[in-house]
């Protein structure tokens, strides 16, 4: 363990976890708190990052009058010219981020939309195998799709601080970046989760009979739920895909919305907090087999496969101790709930007297 650099650590997982803690997030609040079961989040993981290297990578070379056609950014004189110009221009760099953020959030929130209304009018059950599919159609679809890079992906993404001369201070900046955006999440879903459309969320999910007849239309509220945490999981891929600077479509398998849904499972279904203490957990576990393993000379195991043995075996302590997480669903807090508990507190001391 002679050399490890604990501050590189703290940022490599801190920065994950606040891209990851995204994706739990919107998770939560659509399946833990609307009831949705969403097996399609690396769909809009994949869109966000996608997009966003796309227009980052395009841009730069369209704008220093690199011609695109003879020169993609795929190809390896493109990556080399993307090396070259990529950070030369910081405004550049940060308008492309906010551009790429703002599509980002649009367009994977209007796809989640227009692929979830349709089937939750038929039926619920439906949809988590729709989403499921589409990740691995979109997968494909990467695969072969020659102006991303097909199976080679983008490469050489200019990162929002690429210009700082600091190798050290750039990632502490973009850790920075992703613990805003995270915060920026937060307080939204928060908001949300506590207003009266997070009520009718759990009322939903709780009851969607009852909830029909009382003329609450179901479909168009879980498709606008899935529209906010879809836009959410495309604003996920746009800081993962800046801070690896490359994408591939083998990076978006089914594995990831099943790592996303570990989060809620162990830090608790419907509490956003738990999402974050579920994403804390499974990065850690992630960073430090990431970290160790070379110092500790294996070879035979991967870091991919004991990271999941390790997941699983906290999932199965967790759900034997409190099968509802680590973190379970609060009840809902209001100030006419607090008007009824003091009632109901002077009656019940009226009765003792």
């Amino acid at each position: 363990m002679i050399g490890f650099d604990v501050v590189g650590f703290l940022v490599s997982w801190l920065t994950l976890f606040g891209i990851y803690s995204i994706l739990s997030i919107s998770l939560n609040v659509e399946s833990g708190v609307a009831g949705i079961t969403n097996f399609g989040k690396v769909v809009f993981y994949g869109i966000g990052a996608y997009m966003s290297a796309a227009i980052t990578t395009y841009l730069i070379l369209i704008l220093n009058g690199v011609d695109v056609d003879k020169t993609p950014p795929y190809n390896v004189n493109g990556v080399i010219l993307l090396g070259q110009l990529g950070n030369k221009d910081p405004l550049l760099n940060l308008g492309l981020l906010v551009l790429s953020l703002i599509l980002a959030f649009v367009i994977a929130g209007l796809v989640g939309y227009l692929l979830t209304y349709p089937i939750l009018r038929v039926g619920p059950a439906f949809v988590g195998f729709t989403l499921l599919s589409s990740g691995e159609l979109l997968r494909i679809f990467l695969l072969h799709y020659e102006p991303v890079g097909a199976s080679k992906g983008l490469m050489a993404i200019p990162t929002p601080f690429g210009w700082m001369p600091d190798s050290r201070a750039r990632d502490i900046a973009y850790l920075g970046l992703v613990l805003g955006f995270l915060a920026l999440t937060y307080v939204i879903t928060n908001k949300l989760v506590n207003s009266p459309l997070g009520r009718t969320l759990k009322a939903v999910r709780d009851d969607e009979i009852a909830a029909l007849c009382l003329g609450k239309h179901v479909p168009r509220i879980k498709a606008t739920i899935l529209f906010t945490g879809s836009g959410f999981t495309g604003v996920a891929g746009v800081l993962l895909a800046y801070y690896l600077t490359s994408v591939n479509p083998n990076m978006f398998v089914p594995a990831v919305t099943f790592n996303a849904w570990a989060m809620i499972i162990l830090g608790g279904f419907g509490n956003l907090r738990g999402s974050l203490l579920g994403a804390a957990v499974i990065t850690f576990v992630d960073r430090v087999l990431t970290f160790v393993t070379p110092y500790l000379g294996v070879t035979v195991i991967s870091p991919d496969y004991l990271r999941w043995v390790i997941v699983g075996l906290l999932i199965v302590v967790v759900l034997l101790v409190n099968p509802k997480g680590l973190l379970p669903e609060r009840p809902i807090k209001t100030p006419a709930t607090k008007e009824v508990w003091k009632e109901l507190q002077g009656e019940a001391s009226e009765q003792r007297s």
